[in-house]
């Protein structure tokens, strides 16, 4: 024990500290669905307190980079009928198009959750635009989640502002903005999110020591020319593969995100690798902006197990069929995407639906809590613990075999291409 740093001793108590209350947790629920998860409190003045924090926030910047850790935001369930148009703020600027009225708002269960997944195009201290803006929804009873991507250069209302695209609501003022956006553009309002810029999508990539992908479309001109096939990406190709845009061609590119997301997410929830959490949020904290808590991560691991099965996760998208191709005028040749309101309401709606309906858990679950398990009992070794590890399932022999060997995560300081 004597070459193990005092630092990384110290997360790897806390992950065998917190590992162990998700395992005892596993062990109560003998794979059973949950029938209570966190919940955020719902209000019916849910926009009214958005918009009184965004409007005493001095200048449109000044939330982007002082947001709370752990931020309290209404969610939009149990909401009324009534029109919410007299609660958003006014234009401050002449829109180059005539303002839509509000979309109506998602009526869902107080128990579901929404967040939103966010990937900047600049590195931090610098506010760029969101290329990558993912909202999921998720039914912890169930164990089921829908994710919806959204194009950056849909045009909307930023309330307060004027007609923009979407991408620039975050670097506008902060997440307020985009929450109050998003509230009115698709009648929600995520109650947690995620903002990665490049180098920490890169850095995260690497650290799983890359991921396998199946490309269906070659990119001869982009990322050093990627072939049809399965390759396997190191951060800076699958960085490259997630970003790269052909014109107005954004559609493509979401489909591409979403084939990297559910390929991360299910490296991570395989072989135990969600037992480092601990020390991959320690490592991304200074970096990667979220009003997540480590606690409250580690708390949402035995949901994370049951969504592994890649039939519990939806994927969904603001596509062709729910966008128009609209020239700015008064630019030359700026395009932008212009929303069909009601189409878009179907396909949140069909997100919806897909996790109200409950379904059987596979043995798979079985297998990834048994992986978890063992990572666990392996992390309790290599701290010279004798703490018992908690059953949780029989590991069925065609799916997983426990190895007496565990190699320990090195945190790392800094992300490549960071000072």
């Amino acid at each position: 024990m004597g070459e193990l740093s005092l630092k990384y001793r110290r997360y790897l108590l806390v992950t065998l500290i917190l590992s162990g209350g998700i395992l005892f947790g596993l062990a109560l629920q003998g794979c059973q669905i949950q029938d209570e998860m966190p919940v955020i409190e719902s209000s019916t003045n849910w926009p009214v307190e958005v918009e009184a924090r965004l409007t005493t926030s001095g200048t449109p910047n000044s939330q982007a980079w002082d947001q709370p850790e752990q931020e309290t935001i209404t969610s939009s369930s149990d909401q009324g009928a009534q029109s919410l148009w007299s609660t958003f703020l006014s234009p401050s600027i002449d829109p180059a198009t005539p303002i839509p009225p509000p979309i109506e708002r998602l009526e869902f269960e107080d128990s579901i959750l929404v967040w939103v997944l966010l990937g900047s195009d600049t590195e931090p201290p610098f506010l760029g635009q969101t290329e990558a803006i993912h909202l999921v929804f998720i039914n912890p009873r169930f164990s089921k989640a829908s994710l919806v991507s959204i194009p950056g250069d849909l045009y909307v209302y930023i309330p307060g502002f004027t007609m923009q695209r979407l991408n620039t609501a975050y670097a506008i003022g902060g997440i307020e903005t985009l929450r109050i956006t998003l509230a009115y553009n698709f009648g929600v309002i995520p109650s947690r999110f995620v903002l990665a810029h490049p180098g920490d999508f890169q850095w995260l990539v690497d650290d799983i020591n890359g991921v396998e992908v199946t490309v269906f479309q070659p990119m001869p001109e982009a990322c050093a020319g990627i072939r049809t096939g399965v390759i396997q990406m190191d951060g800076a190709m699958a960085l490259c593969y997630a970003s790269y845009q052909d014109g107005m061609d954004e559609i493509n590119r979401m489909q591409r995100q979403q084939q990297l997301l559910r390929l991360i997410f299910q490296k991570f929830a395989r072989d135990g690798n969600l037992a480092k959490l601990p020390v991959l949020f320690a490592s991304y904290e200074g970096w990667v902006r979220t009003d997540f808590s480590l606690p409250e991560l580690m708390g949402y691991v035995p949901l994370a197990l049951r969504l592994a099965d890649p039939d519990r996760i939806g994927y969904f998208l603001i596509g062709w069929d729910q966008i128009s191709l609209w020239e700015l005028p008064g630019h030359s040749q700026a395009m932008v995407f212009l929303p069909d309101q009601e189409a878009i309401q179907a396909v949140l709606q069909s997100a919806l639906d897909l996790i109200m309906s409950p379904s059987p858990l596979t043995n798979q679950v079985q297998t990834l809590e048994a992986q978890l398990t063992a990572a666990y009992q392996a992390t309790a070794t290599a701290l010279g613990q004798a703490t018992p590890t908690p059953s949780i399932t029989p590991t069925p022999a065609a799916y997983f075999e426990v190895t007496e060997t565990w190699e320990t995560p090195t945190p790392t300081t800094a992300p490549p291409g960071y000072p």
